[in-house]
């Protein structure tokens, strides 16, 4: 399913360290001019936020939410120690057209009719900011293995999500009910 979404801010990262610190962080690589999705997982192996994220002229741009993008850069600036990275969240709407079944992204001139961010995420069954907080697990999701890229390395939470994927089944996944609401249920 095909969604456009139209964001108000950015967050910018520059700087000569940009690329590979965030990549050391994220559970996704980052792709000159292509936009992919991520989670930043916290070192419990639990989701704190996810986005999408993409590098253009050096520079790394992630989308989110505005108000998911200050919790996102809070949590960028914990790990940014004895590195060349900046960060600013800016002004920029932009209009992503993002279809998560067919994993295409893209930026769009054309100001078509977009949801918010807030429904995209409950269309797709990807995790609130209310879900995230309850501690929910990349394979609590429906899109473990499009958000989180084993091959790639390290990155934090790694190790348990590897952990989780390849020794286990996941006991809960995230669900949207009927009635649009986001809930946790055992499996």
């Amino acid at each position: 399913m095909t969604s456009n979404i139209q964001t108000e801010k950015v967050l910018k990262i520059t700087g000569s360290d940009n690329v590979t610190f965030l990549d050391s962080i994220i559970s996704n690589n980052i792709e000159v001019d292509s936009i992919k999705p991520s989670f930043l997982l916290g070192p419990d192996g639990k989701i704190n936020h996810w986005f999408l994220i993409e590098e253009k002229n050096k520079e790394v741009f992630v989308y989110q939410d505005k108000r998911e993008l200050n919790f996102i850069l809070d949590s960028l600036r914990k790990y940014a120690i004895r590195i060349d990275c900046n960060f600013e969240i800016e002004d920029s709407i932009i209009t992503l057209q993002v279809d998560l079944d067919k994993a295409t992204f893209k930026t769009i001139e054309s100001k078509q009719e977009s949801v918010s961010w807030n429904d995209f995420e409950l269309n797709n069954e990807l995790p609130t900011k209310e879900i995230v907080n309850t501690g929910l697990l990349p394979n609590e999701t429906k899109w473990l293995d499009f958000f989180v890229d084993f091959e790639k390395g390290c990155f934090l939470g790694q190790e348990q999500a590897s952990r989780i994927k390849f020794r286990g089944k996941s006991r809960r996944m995230l669900v949207t009910n009927e009635s649009g609401i986001q809930e946790i249920i055992k499996i």
